[in-house]
């Protein structure tokens, strides 16, 4: 194989055994999917393994272009730098080391997965030139693309470039379990034909659009024959619940009571899928479901949906506002009205 730094990796026989390190979160796991299906197109013969999380493990399990998955639990067996923690470092670095992967491709670009990529010795490990924390030490070629905002899968597939680069459309494929799919089939709402998803929460405060606002939009779409699905996590069965009661039988709340595989098979099913920024709404561009979302603090040119930047409103678009002067002479303004969610949803579900 010859190389050199910073330039075009050029194998003499194709890499067989190639690793791609990303172990979180939900969201960005979802979007390397593209990067995952352009090296098994590029190596068809190659054995590809994925350096992951077990909490987001299901995204990928069981993937027709994976071989194997290896697991990074941060939180487990205490801090890294006990005694336990050492141990299972050492043994994960055993494991690296013992697979002799020819190529490995750092989707986290951090300190701690630029390391994992040391670790496994390969003579080939590619990096973000922007990675942070210093990762940028530990790989031999790196990946040139100007910093975000850039789309999350443009910055993914960017690590293909010291590869020659991929002129593939991009292409998602997301396992989805059978048994995960019929239980979530005996959970779907009594009432409604097609089937909304609505996704109330996120991980900060600052991303949700309001809970009255999510609520008054299930509403219109119950009334207009959809059943809902309430999707998030435990923390959020609250928030979800207090929606769902509004909507008697057209609706069910998933929060906090599915799997991740089943959290997929439920997305997978849903007409439309209308949310928050948040790892479930990128899940669901993965799956193809067409979709709103609702961003706040966040920047829509840098974790949007992947193909559905146009169905994207902004919590402070100027274009959201209109004065209230019968509740303030000031000309108060109102961010993002439901009426305004409403028409996007109308628009994108074809009602």
């Amino acid at each position: 194989m010859k190389h050199k730094r910073g330039a075009m990796a050029v194998f003499q026989t194709p890499p067989q055994q190639i690793l791609i390190v990303k172990p979180s979160s939900l969201g960005d796991v979802a979007t390397t999917l593209p990067l995952l299906c352009d090296l098994r197109a590029l190596y068809p013969q190659a054995q590809i393994d994925w350096l992951i999380a077990p909490a987001f493990a299901d995204l990928v399990r069981g993937h027709d272009a994976l071989h194997e998955l290896l697991f990074f639990d941060r939180g487990a067996a205490g801090p890294w730098w006990s005694l336990s923690g050492l141990g299972r470092l050492w043994r994960l670095q055993h494991l690296l080391r013992r697979n002799r992967y020819d190529l490995v491709l750092d989707a986290q670009g951090l300190l701690r997965s630029g390391l994992m990529a040391r670790w496994t010795g390969a003579s080939v490990r590619i990096g973000f030139s922007w990675a942070r924390e210093g990762a940028v030490h530990f790989y031999t070629h790196w990946a040139h693309l100007p910093p975000p905002p850039q789309l999350a899968v443009v910055r993914m597939r960017s690590l293909m470039g010291p590869l020659g680069g991929s002129s593939r459309p991009v292409e998602f494929r997301v396992p989805i379990s059978p048994v995960a799919l019929e239980t979530v089939r005996g959970l779907l709402p009594t009432e409604g034909g097609r089937i909304a998803a609505v996704i109330p929460g996120a991980r900060w405060d600052s991303k949700r659009w309001s809970e009255d606002g999510f609520g008054d939009l299930a509403r219109r779409l119950a009334d207009v024959g959809f059943g809902i699905l309430l999707i998030g996590s435990k923390s959020e069965q609250i928030l979800c619940e207090t929606i769902a009661r509004r909507l008697g039988p057209a609706a069910v709340n998933l929060a906090g009571r599915t799997t991740l595989a089943q959290m997929i098979a439920a997305l997978s099913l849903c007409d439309i899928v209308i949310g928050n920024d948040s790892g479930p709404l990128h899940v669901a561009v993965a799956l193809g479901r067409p979709l709103v979302g609702l961003y706040g603090p966040t920047d829509p040119l840098d974790v949007g949906p992947w193909g559905q930047l146009d169905h994207v409103l902004l919590f402070d678009d100027p274009g959201n506002y209109r004065a209230s002067a019968s509740t303030d002479r000031s000309g108060t303004l109102v961010r993002l009205p439901a009426d305004r969610v409403w028409s996007m949803v109308k628009t994108v579900a074809g009602i």
